[in-house]
């Protein structure tokens, strides 16, 4: 009989497998530096001024991403979920205070790594590390796109995009927190959201 804990795993594997091969015994050294973390709704990762000890893999729930302005405005920059990974990999990888919040959206079910225990994973497992890598190609991406859609699209143009880029999360979250992702106040995101219903 399976235990809940692999299950857990078994989804982590399947996400490496979508990038890559990986036979049963190179997934079985792999898993062996990872801890299951069950967090419930409204617990924060990490606050400003922390460091963030560890890495995370999203098995299940959604997270929220936010970093505060000089003035105290709150700006969203993603929504974690399953599948993705979470945490400040910046404070991560040179143990420096984070400047991020992160807090659960929901219960979530988490894969936790710790630096050192990434730092001996990446040395030891080929297979791994070119995972690892193809990860940060892709969040360099994707946070290179943001930057461009955030300089050179309308709102409306970004609401469009949003959702036709996670169909999946929308519906769990609120509107509040879908406009501060636009950059928007919560009052032209309903106008965006009545347009986009006409």
């Amino acid at each position: 009989m399976e235990r809940e804990s692999d299950s857990y795993y078994n989804k982590f594997k399947s996400h490496i497998e979508k990038h890559l091969n990986v036979k049963n015994v190179e997934f079985e050294t792999i898993s062996h530096f990872f801890e299951v973390k069950k967090v419930g709704k409204k617990t924060s990762l990490i606050e400003p001024g922390e460091i963030c000890r560890f890495e995370n893999f999203v098995v299940s729930g959604l997270f929220q991403t936010t970093v505060p302005d000089e003035s105290g405005k709150i700006h969203t920059l993603n929504f974690p979920h399953e599948n993705w990974w979470v945490g400040d990999f910046k404070s991560f990888s040179t143990q420096t205070p984070s400047n991020m919040r992160i807090e659960a959206l929901e219960d979530s079910v988490l894969l936790e790594i710790t630096k050192s225990s990434l730092d001996e994973l990446l040395g030891s497992s080929p297979v791994f590390a070119n995972y690892f890598r193809i990860l940060s190609e892709n969040a360099s991406i994707a946070a290179n796109e943001r930057i461009i859609y955030q300089l050179s699209q309308t709102a409306e143009q970004r609401y469009q995009l949003f959702c036709q880029k996670y169909p999946a999360i929308k519906n769990r979250l609120s509107q509040r927190r879908i406009a501060s992702f636009l950059g928007v106040s919560p009052e032209y995101f309903n106008q965006l959201e009545n347009r986009k219903k006409s």
